[in-house]
């Protein structure tokens, strides 16, 4: 099977129609959201189109109400409001087209499901059947798949756990040994069919009449033993599920005291980023203020250089003029006959020059120069006092980013909070309430197992008495039945012996299967080189084994995350069902480094990967890094016009 394009329409968050185009080939395809921007909105998308059904973190279902877009629905005043998922998709070497959808008139909501293959509609019935055998709702949770719900597969390790026991049955579901048990039962049912023919014909003679009646008496109490262990069977099984759901409603509740106090604490975070973000506003206000100065930088500079270099050349011409001044004291000090500077005699023609140029350098020049000097220095002053713009624009920059960054941290925070408050909603049962329950679902729940021993058991004399019996009437040789019966009756028995041997020799091949992929696939991304091995229970649960062969002991949750997508590839290589996985916070329990080693080996999980993440769990050049050639698109989940609105935007596509 392979996604080719969905559409979604004033389903949950996507108010309108968006699309998401899925190039037709093998590879993966990453959403990037931030908290309650969608992403599990997305999974239920393709969860609703598939089951009918919706589900927030939870194992309950949403109402219709609770489906539709709340912004949709508010502008449309009572009018018609459709909700749609529409998924197209190639399997069975067919192209086929999916629609579901939900429709609000007035109060009454009505739901359609409707089913295309190559074009050509199905009867709804028929659509029915087809959509449950391409995609079973039992299995759905290991093709749609959400890392905060791990606890489920956590709980395959324990052979007691409901939870663990309605998980096992999905996965030999997946596996196909339903086939194999419904065709040992038929072939059970067929050979007491025949059986009865047997004692029909015994009790018509009169040599076997009432060993014909013993035999008609003991098959009647055979079909209701049989009859009773089934129902006890199936009374387990519901219950087994019921008891699942309180189990994670349980854990819902009791994890509410931990939400909250990360919700409080999100709280006194949010509200200390939000008086810092007050103070850098306040701060960068006040370095607007001068903020001229560092428009400035450049032409001050300019003319600190220009007025360095006049200063430069007058200081040059001051130097001269003082120098002429202090000739001009010393010749009127010591006479015109004679040399200011070497004290010989001037003749006439030199003292006329010399007193040339001490006249040419007057004192009025000399102030006038020292003037000009002292305000080049004074501007210059000035003008390196003004060009602190260097500085100024790095506050300014410095500022401004610890203000963009408390910004971001305040929505992180907004978001976080939505994200607590959302799993918050609807636990309004109490915790003793559920225990109660729960208690009252595991007492019911141990009688009908024991019930169905006890059927079970019952039913196995039964059926010896009953082989006893026709034993009998065989050896009279009388109250013979039609060789064919006798025939069809020994066939369908050997054949029910035959599966049920089966059953236990394919469950031994498939755990191995999975076992061996699953291996592979864990030491591909694990980083621990000492843990070299899973090992399968009974129950499908994978233990970590070290290089003795012991079993790790208080794995960390990264693993637990690790052995749970190791468990995901172990099914999809060994299951005849496979199909796109779509994986919501599937790196939430690890570290940079497994997030790496999971993303590297995407492709061993599934043919075609569907990434819901946040770029805190996988950045955008990291992921582009991996995958390379492997990525088919991504897609990036952003808010609409209000916070119950979000857009699907494509990034990029191959």
């Amino acid at each position: 099977m392979r996604y080719q394009k969905l559409t979604v329409e004033n389903f949950l968050v996507f108010k309108g129609e968006q699309v998401i185009n899925i190039p037709d080939k093998d590879g993966v395809v990453v959403l990037y959201g931030r908290n309650g921007k969608g992403k599990t909105s997305l999974l239920n998308a393709f969860r609703w189109a598939w089951t009918g059904e919706v589900r927030k973190r939870s194992t309950r279902s949403l109402p219709p109400e609770d489906i539709t877009n709340k912004v949709a629905l508010g502008e449309a005043s009572g009018a018609s409001v459709r909700c749609r998922v529409r998924l197209e998709f190639e399997a069975e070497g067919a192209q086929w087209d999916l629609t579901r959808s939900l429709t609000r008139k007035g109060e009454e909501y009505s739901a359609e499901l409707t089913l295309r293959r190559d074009a050509v509609a199905l009867s709804t019935a028929d659509a029915e059947r087809k959509v449950t055998e391409l995609m079973p709702r039992e299995i759905e949770q290991f093709f749609l798949f959400d890392g905060e719900l791990l606890d489920q597969y956590e709980k395959l390790l324990d052979d007691d756990s409901t939870a663990g026991t309605t998980l096992r049955d999905a996965i030999e579901r997946i596996l196909g040994l339903p086939i194999l048990e419904n065709a040992a039962r038929d072939s059970a049912r067929v050979a007491e069919r025949a059986g009865e023919l047997v004692a029909a014909a015994a009790k018509r003679d009169s040599k076997t009449k009432k060993l014909g009646q013993a035999l008609d008496v003991e098959q009647t109490r055979l079909r209701a033993f049989r009859q009773n262990y089934e129902s006890e069977d199936q009374k387990a099984k519901d219950l087994e599920a019921e008891s699942g759901q309180l189990d994670q409603q349980m854990a819902e509740q009791s994890g509410k005291l931990e939400i909250k106090t990360r919700r409080d604490e999100t709280l006194k975070l949010l509200k200390r980023a939000e008086v810092q973000c007050g103070a850098a506003k306040e701060k960068f206000e006040n370095l607007l203020a001068e903020s001229w100065r560092a428009v400035l930088v450049e032409p001050i500079e300019a003319r600190i250089e220009q007025d360095t270099k006049a200063l430069e050349s007058i200081e040059e011409q001051l130097d001269e003029l003082r120098f002429a001044a202090i000739l001009a004291r010393h010749f009127k000090a010591r006479g015109e006959d004679s040399c200011p500077v070497c004290e010989s005699s001037l003749e006439a023609n030199n003292r006329a020059a010399l007193e040339r140029h001490l006249q040419s350098a007057g004192s009025s020049e000399l102030r006038a120069t020292e003037d000009q000097a002292a305000a080049l220095k004074t501007s210059l002053k000035r003008l390196r006092e003004s060009g602190r713009g260097h500085e100024l624009r790095a506050n300014l920059k410095s500022v401004e980013d610890d203000y963009l960054s408390l910004q971001q941290q305040i929505e992180d925070y907004q978001e976080d909070l939505d994200d607590f408050e959302d799993k918050l909603k609807g636990q309004d049962t109490g915790l003793t309430e559920l225990v109660q329950r729960s208690k009252n679902v595991s007492i019911l729940l141990q009688q009908a197992k024991a019930a169905w021993k006890a059927e079970r058991g019952k039913y196995e004399q039964a059926k010896q008495n009953v082989a006893k019996l026709e034993d009998q009437i065989r050896k009279t040789g009388a109250g013979q039945a039609d060789p064919g019966v006798y025939k069809r009756q020994r066939t369908a028995e050997a054949l029910a012996e035959l599966y049920q041997k089966a059953i236990v020799i394919y469950r031994d091949q498939l755990k191995e299967s999975i076992q061996e992929k699953a291996t592979e696939l864990f030491q591909s991304m694990r980083s621990e080189s000492d843990y070299v091995k899973l090992a399968i229970n009974e129950s499908y649960g994978l233990r970590i084994l070290d290089r003795s062969g012991t079993p790790v002991k208080h794995r960390s949750a990264g693993y637990e995350h690790l052995v749970a997508l190791s468990l995901l590839g172990g099914l999809q290589a060994s299951s005849p069902i496979s199909g796109p996985l779509v994986m919501d916070s599937p790196f939430g329990r690890l570290d940079e480094h497994h997030v790496d080693g999971v993303v590297a080996n995407l492709d061993k999980l599934s043919s075609q990967v569907f990434l819901l993440v946040h770029e805190r769990e996988l950045p955008r050049e990291t992921a582009r890094e991996l995958l390379r050639g492997r990525m088919l698109a991504e897609f990036e989940l952003s808010r609409g016009a209000s916070a119950h609105e979000t857009n699907i935007q494509e990034l990029r596509s191959v």
